[in-house]
């Protein structure tokens, strides 16, 4: 009996699989040795099933990379968001809060060799000394005052020690507090050197002069990345060199707000160099994350 072609071919997928008996397979064979059709469909099924397993694995090595990449990119963006936080969480409970002068906030000890020592109420958690040679050359003049903190009044919980004014020696010929707030300064030991008129303790500006030279860069930096936002290697440099000065210019509003003047300037510009670094990394990498977003929507897209 002849068996027709669409029985053949029903038959190839096992055939080809090697998953017939002999008699059936002598059948098959027997059937394309006549039939050119069936041949070519013969030849077609085992082409594919010899057709090379691409082991090229690159594609899916780079996905995972870019994957990590991201994962990390991630990862110090927020750790960098978490620190701003943390720094002007730390900067706001360790903001100083100057205490008015009144009696029994400082009195002094002359001890036997000279030694002038400062002794502070539990009250007084922190403290400013400056010092300049007197006017009329008989000593040294201080200019101390004192603070308090929500840090150190409710976190640390500790007073501060008492203090050797004049460790070297030197002739101690005032001192005078200040209340930072620019009323007159108080003659509170020695001898008053201003026996004309008062002394005011002025508030440093340094910060402002830092402040208002980040605002120039970034203007100047900021002009120059318009002009070039078409180039594009220039504007990626000036776009990371217009976020230094503005990570400047917004740690010092969350530090000192928008007035610049300050009477702890050290304390002040090391608080906002603390929220600068970490926000400034931040930046970047939240630029470098807005580029991924975009270039996967552009691929979408096409």
């Amino acid at each position: 009996m002849k068996i027709s072609c669409s029985v053949i071919r029903d038959i190839l997928p096992l055939y080809v699989e090697n998953m017939v008996s002999e008699d059936t397979k002598e059948i098959v064979e027997e059937h394309i040795k006549d039939c050119e059709e069936c041949k070519k469909e013969l030849e077609e099924m085992k082409s594919s099933i010899d057709l090379p397993i691409d082991t090229d694995t690159t594609p899916l090595r780079r996905i995972k990379t870019t994957m990590r990449r991201k994962k990390i990119q991630t990862i110090i963006f927020s750790t960098m968001v978490t620190m701003v936080i943390i720094a002007i969480a730390i900067g706001y409970l360790t903001v100083p809060e100057h205490i008015p002068y009144h009696e029994g906030l400082i009195s002094f000890i002359e001890s036997n060799d000279g030694m002038v020592i400062a002794i502070f109420s539990p009250e007084v958690t922190g403290y400013t000394i400056n010092a300049e040679p007197s006017k009329t050359d008989d000593g040294i003049v201080y200019y101390i005052n004192t603070w308090d903190s929500i840090w150190n009044r409710n976190i640390i919980k500790k007073s501060v020690n008492n203090i050797v004014l004049n460790p070297e020696g030197e002739e101690v010929a005032a001192v005078y507090y200040y209340n930072a707030d620019g009323s007159e300064d108080i003659l509170i030991y020695g001898k008053d050197q201003y026996p004309t008129g008062g002394v005011i303790s002025l508030p440093r500006l340094v910060l402002s002069y830092y402040f208002l030279l980040a605002v120039v860069l970034a203007l100047i930096s900021g002009i120059i990345l318009f002009n070039w936002r078409k180039r594009e290697k220039l504007r990626n440099i000036m776009l990371y060199i217009f976020l230094l000065p503005m990570s400047y210019i917004l740690a010092h509003i969350f530090i000192k707000g928008f007035p610049a003047s300050t009477y702890s300037a050290i304390r002040d510009f090391f608080a906002i160099l603390l929220v600068t670094i970490p926000l400034y990394i931040a930046f970047i990498l939240a630029v470098s994350l807005i580029k991924e977003h975009r270039r996967k929507r552009i691929n979408k897209g096409l």
